[in-house]
């Protein structure tokens, strides 16, 4: 336990407050059971650890990945409910498509753990809607999608637009943008590299590349029960 929490120190560290994701304001944090799906790389985790960080009470909350080394021995309502007794409150778990049977344990948190909240994220949707189905009734679901034009203004240019519908656009009599900047130039630059948080990184590509390939290598097989034999006869 003491390994995850100080790798849990660790991520909240290193973790930048000073852009955060629209789905924070959408999200009722007081849920018991909180779902958040979104394609890799979309900023969940990041939207995790920010609220953490921002919003809670970091002593009596613990942030762990599914994926991590320490459960291959260990699982996850064993630390929930070690957690739980040491005086946690809030149990983050990202990633959680990779620990298998998850829904069943998460259920049992919920089920026998009072006063106790769960927000888990996931990457693998097609795997997270089947293996959450369970959980229909307890969740509250959302999904994190890549970033808005108007999301993608403030996080590269630091410029505030404010969230307005087709109508409002169309019938402004007032312009939206500073005369200065010439909006058709960064909707062009929002296109190329725009819609996903990493893509002013050099490595854009690859890591775009590498999450592609991994939905299409990895998690649709998983979903679909398939081996690499029967990927390749097909």
């Amino acid at each position: 336990m003491e390994q995850l929490l100080l790798r849990y120190h660790h991520a909240l560290e290193k973790t930048p407050t000073e852009f955060v994701r629209y789905l924070d304001s959408q999200i009722d944090w007081s849920s018991r059971l909180i779902g958040i799906l979104g394609t890799r790389g979309i900023g969940k985790t990041t939207l995790m650890r920010q609220r953490i960080k921002m919003h809670e009470n970091i002593e009596s909350t613990l942030y762990v990945d599914a994926g991590d080394i320490y459960f291959g021995s260990h699982s996850l309502y064993e630390v929930a409910e070690n957690f739980y007794k040491n005086g946690g409150k809030k149990l983050f778990i990202d990633e959680i498509h990779r620990y298998e049977n998850w829904a069943s344990e998460v259920k049992m948190i919920y089920d026998f753990l009072e006063d106790f909240q769960v927000v888990y994220s996931g990457s693998s949707i097609l795997d997270l809607e089947r293996g959450g189905a369970d959980l229909s009734r307890r969740k509250s679901q959302h999904y994190l999608y890549g970033l808005s034009f108007r999301e993608f203004l403030k996080w590269k240019h630091d410029i505030d637009v404010p969230v307005m519908t087709l109508d409002e656009v169309l019938h402004n009599k007032q312009p939206i943008l500073p005369s200065t900047l010439r909006p058709i130039a960064l909707f062009k630059d929002y296109l190329r590299n725009g819609y996903y948080p990493f893509g002013e990184e050099t490595d854009f590509w690859d890591k775009l590349t590498s999450a592609v390939t991994t939905t299409l290598e990895n998690d649709i097989p998983q979903y679909a029960k398939l081996t690499l034999g029967t990927i390749k006869k097909n």
